[in-house]
């Protein structure tokens, strides 16, 4: 039970700091474009990023029961 519960939280930590990652990778790659132009290879990375904060928002969202 109680080792159950540490996994739980340890997969929590993992997901927040996947998170805080992709939320910081998104403001990098957006001033770098900012600077040097916007190509389509920017625009689909900021698209997939996206969908992998709502995916993972979600899971964390999931976790909390």
């Amino acid at each position: 039970m109680i080792k159950k519960y540490f996994r739980k939280q340890q997969h929590k930590r993992f997901v927040r700091s996947l998170l805080n990652d992709l939320r910081w990778d998104i403001v990098n790659t957006t001033i770098v474009a900012s600077a040097t132009g916007w190509t389509e290879g920017v625009t689909n990375h900021l698209e997939n990023s996206g969908y992998l904060i709502r995916k993972y928002e979600r899971r964390l969202k999931w976790l909390k029961f």
